[in-house]
């Protein structure tokens, strides 16, 4: 089940545009440390597991692969109101059609 953690941890960073530098400061570990944990090398805390998918915006349990599911969420960061209020409008029109 963690045999994958670490590859897990690192698409996720790249996915949420962050270098290890940055992932670090915000978990409070090295960046080397950020490594061993990409590398399958160490295992995270729980706390620490829990503050990194608090930052790649991802459940605890799809890091360490009970739940198997890409996230299904994404990221509105960047976007004006206006472009957020279109996005909405257009999943809604997807979940009216089923």
């Amino acid at each position: 089940m963690l045999e994958n953690l670490g590859n897990k941890l690192k698409i996720t960073r790249i996915h949420n545009n962050l270098k290890r530098k940055q992932v670090a400061e915000l978990v409070g570990v090295s960046v080397s440390t950020i490594g061993f944990y990409e590398n399958n090398e160490r295992l995270p805390s729980i706390d620490t597991l829990a503050k990194l998918a608090s930052i790649y915006k991802v459940s605890m349990e799809y890091l360490v692969g009970i739940n198997m599911e890409e996230p299904k969420t994404m990221s509105l960061e960047g976007l004006s109101e206006e472009q957020i209020k279109i996005l909405k409008l257009t999943a809604d029109c997807f979940r009216k059609s089923k």
